[in-house]
This record gives structure tokens, sequence and C-alpha cells, in this order.
């Protein structure tokens, strides 16, 4: 879509929403600049952050480097102070919780802290752990990851028998069933496919996004930037 970045920045900036990246560790906050990192999140530091300019800022959680009981109350009190902040300011705000795209993290207990604790009236968790440079891609709902040259299915790289944050699944869908127990079957994920993202464009990602409901998750398959692109402009078309 020609000019895409910059109808997606001018979705955001009309839309008056900040959003607000929920980062378990540090690594996220080096590939970003001119934005607020925050390091504490009380109801005051969340409320400055909310009336700064920029149209994001993080919160550096560093959740993924402790246990999960102890990651969801961190999740929980941001949530709840960011609301409180959030009505102070009367901004309204979107949610990001950035981990792993080597699927290392407290998923799903994060996200499912973030939902309760903000309301829990979300249709849908997007998943995308895309790291375009690093070689991590999702094509057929299987993530990939770039090694030696070659790419080599997620499940079966060294990260995925990782001691705290293990995992044998490559399809998203199963990983998703697998990290949630079973609570979530693999047919019930909803799957924004690579082939209809460039054949149907926003409108056809906006139309998967409405069907949407539940908090179902989402897993958005991309290989370019333009991929991503394309699918940001859909879902800012599905919440309009």
């Amino acid at each position: 879509v020609p000019e895409a970045l910059e109808e997606i920045r001018a979705g955001n900036a009309s839309s008056g929403r900040k959003l607000v990246v929920l980062d378990d560790d540090p690594t996220g906050t080096q590939t970003v600049h001119g934005v607020p990192v925050l390091t504490t999140w009380s109801v005051e530091d969340l409320t400055w952050a909310l009336t700064q300019p920029s149209s994001t800022f993080y919160v550096l959680t560093n959740s993924r480097s402790i246990p999960e009981d102890e990651a969801v109350s961190m999740n929980r009190e941001i949530a709840f102070n960011l609301s409180a902040a959030a009505e102070t300011t009367g901004t309204q705000f979107v949610a990001a919780s950035r981990s792993d795209s080597t699927l290392r993290g407290h998923y799903p207990a994060e996200t499912d802290a973030l939902q309760e604790s903000l309301g829990g009236l979300f249709d849908g968790v997007i998943l995308c752990p895309c790291y375009l440079e690093a070689g991590r891609l999702t094509i057929e709902d299987i993530h990939w990851m770039r090694q030696d040259g070659s790419l080599v299915p997620a499940g079966e790289t060294e990260f995925a028998r990782d001691a705290s944050f293990g995992y044998s699944s490559s399809n998203l869908r199963d990983w998703v069933e697998e990290k949630t127990g079973g609570r979530v079957p693999a047919s019930e994920v909803v799957s924004v496919v690579l082939a209809e993202i460039r054949s149907g464009g926003p409108q056809h990602v906006a139309e998967v996004l409405r069907g949407v409901s539940g908090g179902c998750p989402v897993v958005v398959n991309a290989v370019t930037y333009a991929d991503l692109e394309v699918f940001v402009l859909g879902l800012l078309a599905a919440e309009e």
C-alpha cells in the first residue's frame, strides 16, 4: 500500500490514543528512539507519560527475568495504574505486551493479566512475533528463524529448549494451545493469512478482525514490513 506509514501515523494521530508498550526485556527499548521510557509505573509516572507529545511510550518491566506469579502481579499493577492515569488525563490508550520473537516469555499469563485488569472487554489478542532483521518470520502460521543462512522452524531451535520458557510447537496456532494448556484449542485461533494480506489488503484484514470476539488469539503472518503495514491498516480500520 503506497504511503502506508503515513496513513498509519495519521490514523494514530487522529484517534488521539497512546500506544503503551509493556516491555518484558531491556532489548526492546534499544530498538526505539525519541519516545519516553519508564522504569517505574506509579500513577504519577504514567500520567506524565500520557501527557507527552509522543504517540507512544515504553514501560520497561523486565518481567521475563522474574517468576510468572510476580510478572502477573506486576502487569495487574501497571494496568490499574494506567487506567487511573488515563482517567485523570482523559486519554485513551492501546496496550502492547512486547515479548520475544523466539517465543520465550510469560504467555499467556501476562496478556491474561492485562485483559482482566483493563476490564476484560477485548475482542482479540494479536500475536505478531516477527523480527524481520533477525530473520524471524511467520508463514502459513509457522514461525521461522534464520540460522546459518537457512530458515528453521522455531520448535526445532535451541530457543524451544529454554529451561524456563520451552515449547515444542512451531505452528503458532498449536503453540497457543500448548501454552494455554488446551484452554484455547488451535482450531479456535484466528489466522490472518499471508496470501490474503497481499491479495485482499487492509479491507480483508479488517473484515477478518471484525469477526473476532471473546479475547481470541489472532496470528499474524508476515515476511516484510509491507505485510505488517497492511495488517496494521486493517487493524486500525477494524478498531475504528
